[in-house]
C-alpha cells in the first residue's frame, strides 16, 4: 500500500514538474521522448526535474513516460512517443533484453536512441556512469576506512541482483576490496529491490541470523538506509556500523550524511548532471555529431568533509555545483 501511495504522490509532482506524458512542454524544433523506468524513486525524479529545466532553458521539447517497471507498459509508451514523432527516444530500461525490438523500431523510423542506467545494443549511446569502476571506488574506499579506524568488517551487501547494473555495483565494490589487500568478510548478500522497506526486511533477517554485522553497503541509497533502520531496530550499538551508499540520490542520502549517523560516505552519481547529459546527448546526436557508444557521467565518494565542494548546503535539498562535478571528467 505505501508503494501504491509513493507512486501516485510521485506521479503528482511528475506532472507538476516535469511534464505529463504527451504534452508539449516547449516550441523547440528538437523532439525528445523519455520513457523512465521507475519514477517513484527519487533518483528518477531528480534526473528528470534537471532534464526539464535543462530542456525548456536550451528550447528542447522533451515528453517524459513513466513505465512503473512494466516492461509491457515501457514498450507500449516508447511506441507512443515514436508515433508522436520524437526524434530521439530516451529509454531507463526496465529489462535490458526486452529493449531490442523498440530499439529497432526506432532506428527504422532514423530515431536516435539513448540508454540510461543499462545499455541495450543497437542504441546509439548510454549515458551514466560506469557502475563496476564506481563500485570499485566505493570497495578502495572503505577498504582505506576501515584500516585507519581499525574496523574488522563483517559486511552486509543490500543488492538488486535483477539488474545488470546493480550487479556491478556490487562486484566492483567486491573488488576494490579485495585489491586493497584488507581482511574483510561478505557475510550475506541480500535483495532489497532497491526499495527502503524492502531493504529493512531482508536486513533484519539478516541480522538476526549474523549480529556480528559491522558494515552495510547498498546499492543505493534507500537500501543503505533500510538496513541502518534495520541495524537501530535491532537494539544494537550504532557507533559500531559503517554505512557505505551508492548514489547520493537526493534528499536520503543527503540527509542520512548530515545527521552524524553511521552512513559514512556515498558514491555520488550527480542525478541532476545525469539529467542534463541526456539533453546534451540527444541534441549532439539530432545535430550528427557522432558519440562514443558511453558517454559517461562523473562519480566520486562524498563524505562529509567534502560534501561542500559539490554541493551548496544552503538550500533543501543541496543545489548541485555543475562547474565542479563537470570537472571531474578531466
Amino acid at each position: 500500500m505505501f508503494v501504491k501511495v509513493y507512486a501516485l504522490i510521485a506521479a503528482a509532482l511528475l506532472a507538476v514538474s516535469c511534464g505529463s506524458e504527451g504534452q508539449k512542454q516547449s516550441d523547440g524544433s528538437l523532439k525528445v521522448g523519455y520513457v523512465v523506468n521507475f519514477m517513484s524513486h527519487e533518483w528518477y525524479q531528480n534526473i528528470c526535474k534537471a532534464a526539464q529545466r535543462h530542456a525548456g532553458n536550451i528550447g528542447v521539447d522533451l515528453i517524459i513516460a513513466d513505465a512503473n517497471m512494466d516492461v509491457a507498459a515501457q514498450i507500449s509508451k516508447a511506441e507512443n512517443l515514436l508515433a508522436q514523432g520524437v526524434d530521439v527516444l530516451v529509454l531507463t530500461p526496465v529489462d535490458a533484453k526486452a529493449m531490442g525490438p523498440v530499439v529497432r523500431q526506432a532506428k527504422e523510423a532514423g530515431v536516435k536512441v539513448i540508454t540510461e542506467s543499462n545499455p541495450v545494443p543497437g542504441s546509439d549511446t548510454y549515458v551514466g556512469i560506469d557502475n563496476e569502476a564506481s563500485g570499485y571506488k566505493a570497495g578502495a574506499w572503505f577498504a582505506q576506512y576501515a584500516r585507519d579506524n581499525g574496523i574488522d568488517p563483517r559486511i552486509l551487501i543490500i543488492g538488486f541482483p535483477n539488474l545488470e547494473d546493480c550487479r556491478q555495483r556490487v562486484n566492483g565494490f567486491k573488488r576494490g576490496l579485495e585489491e586493497s589487500g584488507v581482511t574483510y568478510r561478505v557475510v550475506q548478500e541480500v535483495d532489497s529491490q532497491g526499495l527502503k522497506e524492502k531493504a529493512f526486511k531482508v536486513a533484519q533477517d539478516a541480522l538476526t541470523a549474523h549480529p556480528n554485522i559491522n558494515v552495510v553497503f547498498g546499492i543505493n541509497d534507500d537500501s543503505t538506509s533500510g538496513g541502518m533502520a534495520a541495524y537501530k531496530a535491532a537494539g544494537f550499538d550504532e557507533g559500531h556500523l559503517t554505512a557505505i551508499g551508492f548514489g547520493f540520490e537526493g534528499t536520503v542520502g543527503q540527509t542520512a550524511l548530515m545527521a552524524s549517523s553511521s552512513y559514512r560516505a556515498a558514491l555520488g552519481m550527480f542525478p541532476d548532471f545525469v539529467g542534463v547529459s541526456l539533453v546534451d546527448a540527444a541534441v549532439k546526436l539530432h545535430a550528427g555529431e557522432a558519440l562514443p557508444d558511453h558517454y559517461e557521467t562523473p562519480t566520486v565518494m562524498i563524505t562529509r568533509a567534502n560534501v561542500n565542494q559539490f554541493y551548496d548546503q544552503a538550500v533543501q535539498p543541496f543545489a548541485m555545483k555543475l562547474d565542479a562535478v563537470r570537472g571531474l571528467l578531466q
